[in-house]
């Protein structure tokens, strides 16, 4: 009893030590093999559950201390408490696994856990497998698996372990399930679609240059003050409305603001929206503050209209629709200190369409299609009430109209387009605008050489610092060539900057600035339900 007692109370100071030290005592038939294993996994057990005791304690403690208030009210922590809730069973069993997150983990879990049973039932089912691995280990190796632990390479080996499971038991599943060949297949070939890449992957080139930039103009906030007449620049949560209001010409969609401190006049409102937007349907309606193209809706009636303002939370802008069929990017810079702008880029943007063949459903035709294959699920989610239906023969089906990349859209290189005509017009609206110097305008239009004259098209949006000049997702260009575009832009857009600051231009604070993108994180949770719903 003696014996297992040491055992049971040593696993609380060191569980790996322990059951190593009782592997050992074993093989030596120093202590039995059932009353040894027993007493680390019983031991092991306790332990873990002191943890998920300690994180109830620690959350009692906080919850009663109002200076804490703030980490409960905070997005980090209910994200994480959602996380774990959703993958409590697996996140429970698997950092038994994974030395370094047992503490923090069970800790964690005690403070948002309602119960202790699903605690105990998976901390249980964790110890029981890796207790007996572990003492067995010991046993079977004795000394060197000791020595082995203590040159520390113990929990590299177990996590290359781990790591060489997952990825076995990912072969298999690749090997046996067609679903999962096709994605895998899919994965690969991305690599080589830079217009596909993972949007963090792709800015990973981008950081050093940065860092280059601020050493060279002085201050990241240069980027802050590029526009001094939209928000931050036009870094995030600017109000398209508040923009578009700030262009004099009559080549601006109309659009009124639909607001939602004037929800309770709904009828009112929308009668006089509509009148603002030309009075005919079909209209666009999109989030005043978006997101990506997120929430974009073609509206063909007044009765859709009303069912899409009572599902969301936030601000819409009704706009007057250009039937297009053409859409660019018009990408425009002025250096503050030179009197004219110019154009730096146009995007051709393409919307994706599908052509029937008479035999093959819509939800077969996107998965066949040697593009929309890559956003496969972008498309089946828009199109999933009409997936089983079979085009005619030559039928053109559309898969989307938002001319955004993350929606469907392929993006061509433009240049063709640039005229001094067009880049006249362009600049003679921008400067309309008191503060713009830096932005993409999306335009649409009905005529390309109408377009080179510089007339009949509708500026639909203007997007400031954050905009890229998208020409650079052009599949056909090189990986080199979509870089340089990308570094360029930048450049531009700290020296113009600098210069604003040189005119007198304040940097804002670091304080306002965080506390703007605290707001604008709470504010995409309100984007999501209407993003949901009108994509």
């Amino acid at each position: 009893m003696e014996t297992f007692l040491l055992i049971f109370f040593s696993t609380l100071l060191s569980e790996d030590l322990t059951c190593i030290s009782t592997g050992i005592l074993m093989q030596s038939g120093s202590v039995n093999s059932v009353l040894g294993v027993t007493a680390c996994t019983l031991g092991i057990f306790i332990g873990d559950y002191l943890l998920f005791l300690t994180g109830k304690e620690l959350h009692g403690f906080l919850k009663k201390r109002e200076s804490f208030q703030f980490l409960f009210q905070s997005e980090s922590y209910s994200e994480f408490s959602k996380k774990l809730e959703n993958n409590f069973a697996k996140t429970i069993i698997l950092s038994r696994f994974m030395p370094g997150t047992r503490l923090p983990i069970y800790t964690f879990a005690g403070m948002v856990s309602k119960s202790s049973l699903p605690f105990l039932v998976y901390t249980f089912i964790a110890s029981m497998i890796w207790t007996p691995i572990m003492v067995a280990l010991a046993y079977l190796y004795g000394e060197t698996f000791k020595k082995f632990y203590n040159s520390n390479q113990l929990y590299l080996f177990l996590f290359l372990t781990i790591i060489s499971c997952f990825l076995s038991y990912q072969l298999i599943l690749i090997s046996l399930q067609k679903e999962k060949r096709k994605k895998f297949r899919i994965s690969f070939l991305k690599i080589s679609k830079l217009e596909f890449w993972p949007t963090w992957i792709f800015y990973l080139p981008l950081v050093p240059y940065v860092c280059y930039l601020i050493l060279r103009f002085g201050s990241i906030r240069n980027v802050a003050i590029s526009n001094p007449g939209i928000l931050f620049g036009g870094i995030a949560f600017e109000s398209k409305s508040a923009i578009l209001s700030m262009l004099h010409s009559e080549k601006i969609a109309r659009f009124q603001l639909l607001s939602q401190t004037k929800i309770k006049s709904m009828d009112q409102m929308i009668q006089f929206a509509i009148g603002e937007c030309g009075g005919a349907f079909p209209l666009i309606l999109k989030p005043d503050i978006g997101e990506r193209g997120s929430g974009v809706k073609l509206v063909d009636n007044e009765k859709s209209l009303k069912d899409q303002l009572k599902l969301t939370q936030v601000d819409l802008i009704l706009q007057e629709y250009h039937p297009g069929p053409f859409e660019a990017g018009v990408f425009y810079f002025r250096f503050p200190n030179e009197k004219k702008g110019q154009i730096l880029s146009i995007t051709d943007k393409v919307f994706p369409k599908l052509i029937g063949d008479g035999k093959s459903k819509i939800k077969e035709l996107i998965s066949n299609h040697p593009r929309y294959v890559y956003q496969e699920s972008t498309f089946l989610r828009r199109m999933h009430l009409s997936l089983d239906v079979i085009p005619k023969e030559g039928e053109e089906i559309s898969l989307g109209f938002a001319g955004n990349h993350i929606q469907g859209c392929l993006f061509r290189d433009g240049s063709y387009l640039i005229t001094e005509e067009l880049s006249n017009e362009i600049d003679k609206i921008s400067q309309t605008f008191n503060g713009f110097y830096f932005g993409r305008y999306d335009i649409r239009y009905s005529s390309i050489e109408e377009l080179k004259l510089g007339k009949n098209f509708k500026i639909i949006e203007l997007n400031g610092a954050m905009s890229e000049s998208t020409n650079l997702y052009d599949p056909d260009f090189s990986i080199i060539r979509s870089y340089q575009i990308l570094f360029k832009q930048w450049k531009i857009l700290f020296q113009v900057g600098k210069q604003n600051y040189k005119l007198g231009v304040p940097y804002p604070s670091y304080k306002s600035f965080f506390k703007m993108m605290q707001e604008y994180s709470h504010y995409k949770k309100k984007l999501d339900p209407i993003a949901s719903h009108i994509n």
